[in-house]
């Protein structure tokens, strides 16, 4: 649940640079980069946008009690489906001098 945060973050960032790029390419003749101040300009902004959304879909779907219930009820039958135990092959413990192991959870 990190992603929006940071993009929003960075996206600010961005504008900032953005905007400080796109004055230094006016001011000073002799500096070129017009196009990628405006270029980070759009994509801070298309990352701010997309942040906002992707954290709003989020809370619109946690704030839901039926796709809630819905998404555990997919945890639990992915959960069904694990294997109770897990056998190490014989080629490993023979390979690396371990015991035969079983795990059971």
């Amino acid at each position: 649940m990190t992603l929006p945060p940071v993009g929003l973050g960075l996206g600010i960032i961005g504008l900032i640079l953005g905007v400080l790029g796109l004055r230094a390419a006016r001011g000073w003749g002799g500096i070129t980069g017009k196009g990628v101040a405006i270029a980070g300009l759009v994509l801070s902004g298309l990352a701010i946008v997309i942040s906002i959304a992707f954290a709003a879909g989020v809370v619109t779907v946690l704030n839901n009690d039926s796709a809630v219930e819905r998404i555990q009820q997919q945890v639990d039958k992915m959960r069904d489906k694990l294997p109770t135990t897990v056998e190490v092959p014989q080629t490993l413990t023979s390979r690396y001098g371990c015991p035969r192991v079983s795990c059971t959870g």
